[in-house]
C-alpha cells in the first residue's frame, strides 16, 4: 500500500513538473526576431563592417554581368547563441546567380557577437539585404550606387522599412546610447511600481527624412502608465541619423523594445 502510494506521488509530481521542463525546454530552443530584442546580434565591427566584408568578397556572377542585373537579395538567417551563422534562406530572389552568391558570401563572414536576453545568449533571426550594382568603370560592384536625380529625391516620401535597408536610420552614438537615453529618461510609473509590473513595451515610429520621430505607437502594451511613460521620452528623443536609400535620406519605421524592470522586488511579468 506505501508503495502504491509512494508511486501515485511520484506520478502526481512528475506531471506537475513537465509543463514547467516542457516550457524551459521551449524557451532555451526559442528562436527570436531581432527586432525583438534590446540587444541584438551584431557583427564584430558594427553592420557597415559587414556590408564592407560582403564588398571585398562577393564575385559579380557573369550572367548578372552579361544580362544587366541589378538589385537588392533580401536574405534572412539564424545567429546562433554560439554566434555562428546558420539556416540561412532567400526570401526575395534577384536571379542569374546573384542569390547564390550572397548566401556563399554570407557563410563565409564568420562568427557573430550573439543576441542577449538578461545577459544570456539566444538564437536570433536577422534579415538583410545584400545590394548588386554594376557600373561602366568596371562592369560590377557591390557597393552602393552614387545617388542620382533619377533614382530617389526628396520627393519621395514612401515609408520603408528599416529591416529592408542597407543603411538604416541610427540613434546618434548607436543603439547603445539609445538604450542609455532612454535609461535616463524614463521615470516608473508609481501604480506600476506598486503593483511589481514590469515587461518590454514594443513601439513602432517613423524616423523622418530630417532624423525627427513621428508616429510613435506601442504595438504590445504592458499598462500601469508604462506604454505612455514608454511614449513620451520617446517624443523627447534627439533627431536621428535618417535611413537612406542610393545615398537620399527617407522616410523609416522603426521597431525597439523597451524594457520596464524593477530591482530588489518580486515583479509581475507582462511580457
Amino acid at each position: 500500500m506505501k508503495k502504491f502510494i509512494f508511486s501515485s506521488l511520484f506520478a502526481v509530481t512528475m506531471l506537475n513538473l513537465c509543463p514547467k521542463i516542457t516550457l524551459a525546454q521551449d524557451t532555451e530552443n526559442k528562436v527570436y526576431k531581432f527586432t525583438e530584442l534590446e540587444n541584438p546580434p551584431n557583427y564584430p565591427g558594427g553592420i557597415a563592417n559587414f556590408y564592407k566584408f560582403l564588398g571585398q568578397n562577393i564575385k559579380y556572377p557573369a550572367d548578372a554581368v552579361k544580362n544587366n542585373i541589378q538589385g537588392n537579395v533580401f536574405i534572412s538567417f539564424t545567429v546562433e547563441k554560439n554566434g555562428a551563422v546558420s539556416d540561412i534562406k532567400v526570401d526575395r530572389a534577384l536571379g542569374h546567380g546573384t542569390d547564390e552568391e550572397a548566401v556563399r558570401v554570407i557563410k563565409l563572414a564568420g562568427i557573430w557577437n550573439p543576441g542577449t536576453i538578461n545577459g544570456e545568449p539566444v538564437a536570433t533571426k536577422y534579415n538583410i539585404p545584400v545590394k548588386f550594382s554594376l557600373n561602366k568603370k568596371t562592369g560590377a560592384s557591390t557597393k552602393p550606387k552614387q545617388p542620382t536625380s533619377s533614382s530617389i529625391t526628396n520627393n519621395d516620401n514612401r515609408t520603408y522599412s528599416f529591416t529592408s535597408l542597407e543603411n538604416p536610420p541610427t540613434f546618434p552614438g548607436g543603439i547603445k546610447a539609445l538604450y542609455q537615453f532612454l535609461g535616463k529618461n524614463i521615470k516608473y510609473p508609481v501604480l506600476a511600481a506598486k503593483n511589481g509590473v514590469q515587461g518590454n513595451v514594443f513601439a513602432t515610429f517613423t524616423v523622418e527624412k530630417d532624423g525627427s520621430i513621428t508616429d510613435i505607437k506601442v504595438d504590445r502594451k504592458v499598462g500601469y502608465g508604462i506604454d505612455e511613460e514608454a511614449v513620451r521620452v520617446l517624443k523627447t528623443s534627439p533627431k536621428w541619423i535618417p535611413g537612406s536609400q542610393d545615398g537620399m535620406p527617407i522616410r523609416v519605421t522603426y521597431s525597439i523594445p523597451i524594457k520596464f524592470a524593477l530591482e530588489g522586488k518580486a515583479p509581475v511579468s507582462k511580457s
